[in-house]
């Protein structure tokens, strides 16, 4: 991708499938995907937040979601096709495409929605 590849990301997650300070809808998520820049301007919160790209160009990625308020948003970020598309769900969009080992950091009480395996 021509981005910095850092070693690890470890991100938080909101119930309304922000993460990294990219919420749904907002003009970096919707510019974030193939905009090769690595850091966009926190929309409202006056710093800079790493882009979808940039953070899916790490070698690992840490996803957390622990409360049982997020276990909708965890269900359509792991179980819907074309997630990495989906602007209404930024946390959903950070994919291992780049060759990213992403892994989510989940409680039962998260993870209740997916399936057993």
């Amino acid at each position: 991708t021509g981005l910095p590849s850092l070693d690890c990301v470890l991100l938080g997650s909101g119930a309304d499938g922000h993460c990294a300070s990219l919420y749904p809808g907002s003009a970096q998520v919707v510019v974030s995907p193939g905009c090769d820049r690595a850091c966009l301007e926190a929309e409202g919160k006056g710093g800079v937040t790493l882009s979808i790209d940039a953070i899916s160009s790490a070698r690992t990625v840490l996803l957390s979601a622990a409360k049982p308020e997020q276990a909708a948003m965890v269900r359509k970020c792991l179980g819907w096709s074309n997630a990495e598309r989906n602007t209404g769900m930024p946390a959903g969009m950070v994919t291992c495409a780049y060759g990213a080992q992403v892994e989510w950091l989940l409680t039962d009480a998260s993870a209740v929605e997916l399936p057993a395996l």
